[in-house]
């Protein structure tokens, strides 16, 4: 194995890791921890703060590596000239829906700091059908649904990748 195969494991692995940490940490908050905090409210609120804060840390490291790994994966399948269109233009819904996410996890960690500031008392939200339909596809919840559509065009970038090499 030469030091530039052996390099781009290391990148692909690592890229890997980094998301699976973010979705999977992402799964575990939403489907095992909320809803334990909701049957325990007199913790809740610190225990979910304390998590929070953990938890910004292993996702701030995984966009960071996320980012910087992506750029190498991305110049290394473009610039040997074998993908096609579909690659590409799958390639670039995997890179906007990953934008999208970095920015939705940015943005939340700032409204969390900005509420933090007006700790006053939460104004009552409505219980419509619609306004929990909303808050299941927004914040958080959309961050984990665009992981889970990034790491299905990620199998089909491979897929489209192996085929684009078999058709050679």
């Amino acid at each position: 194995m030469s030091f530039s195969e052996l390099f781009l494991l290391i990148v692909r692995w690592s890229h890997l890791v980094s998301a699976t940490a973010w979705l999977g940490g992402s799964l575990f908050y939403l489907l095992v921890l909320c809803p334990a905090l909701r049957r325990a409210p007199d913790a809740a609120r610190t225990i979910n703060e304390a998590v929070a804060a953990e938890f910004r840390v292993i996702v701030e490291t995984c966009m960071f590596v996320l980012l910087a790994t992506g750029v190498i994966l991305t110049f290394n399948r473009l610039t040997p000239g074998v993908v096609g269109v579909p690659y590409a233009a799958t390639l670039t819904v995997k890179i906007v829906l990953a934008i999208w996410m970095f920015v939705l996890a940015r943005g939340r960690r700032r409204q969390t700091a900005l509420m933090r500031m007006y700790k006053d008392e939460p104004t009552p939200m409505p219980n419509s059908r619609m306004h929990r339909a909303i808050q299941a596809v927004s914040g958080y919840n959309l961050v984990v649904v665009l992981g889970v559509i990034v790491f299905l065009l990620s199998d089909a970038l491979k897929v489209l990748f192996e085929s684009a090499l078999d058709s050679q």
